[in-house]
Formats: structure tokens, C-alpha cells, sequence
């Protein structure tokens, strides 16, 4: 059985949504938890849902990771942070185009 593609909308239904919210919320949170474990990461994931309520995952203390994102940005130009992460944008399109040209092989960039 083939997923069909979801549109990137907002979904009108209040018990869909709700739905929705809960399934991908508990899928981010697992896909947060792995990272920290199989790569040895410092991740710290904080959601807020339509109602205000607070949902959050850090794989260690995270005041210290929010320092430490704090301590970075300060040091970083705001505009380069930007500029990153354009740049990764652009990185992955281009390497999702080529992979899904696989089948022709040739690679399209822009």
C-alpha cells in the first residue's frame, strides 16, 4: 500500500487536526530521542500546541542546551545563521532531485 501525498495546508477539521497534531508531535519526539541516543547528540525539541500547552524533549538539562544556543547565536551574526540556513536548503533539494532523478540518471540542480 502506496502513502498518498499530503498536502502542506491547514487542516479545517478541529478533531483531525487535534488527531493529527498528537500522531506527529509522539513521531518528532521519538525521531528527537534516537538522534540524542545513536548519534551521541544534545537535541531539544520545545512545542507549543494551539492551545498553548507545552510539549517538550531534551536529551539532557535544557537550560544548559538553551544557554548554549543562546551563547551561539550571540556570537554568530544573525544574517549568517540565515545564510546556513538557506544554504543547507539548497544542499537538499538539490541532492532530494537527485535522488529522485535516480531513474534518468542525470542531476538538476535549480
Amino acid at each position: 500500500m502506496v502513502r498518498g501525498k499530503v498536502q502542506m495546508k491547514k487542516i479545517e477539521d478541529a478533531t483531525s487536526r487535534q488527531v493529527t497534531f498528537s500522531k506527529r508531535r509522539n513521531g518528532l519526539l521519538k525521531k528527537a530521542y534516537e538522534l540524542s541516543v545513536l548519534c551521541d547528540a544534545q537535541v531539544a525539541v520545545i512545542v507549543f500546541a494551539q492551545n498553548g500547552r507545552l510539549y517538550e524533549f531534551s536529551s539532557c538539562d535544557m537550560s544548559k542546551i538553551l544557554e548554549r544556543y543562546s551563547q551561539y547565536t550571540k556570537d554568530v551574526p544573525a544574517n549568517k545563521l540565515g545564510d546556513d540556513y538557506i544554504q543547507n536548503l539548497e544542499r537538499r533539494r538539490t541532492l532530494f532531485v537527485w535522488e529522485s532523478s535516480q531513474d534518468e540518471q542525470f542531476l538538476v540542480v535549480g
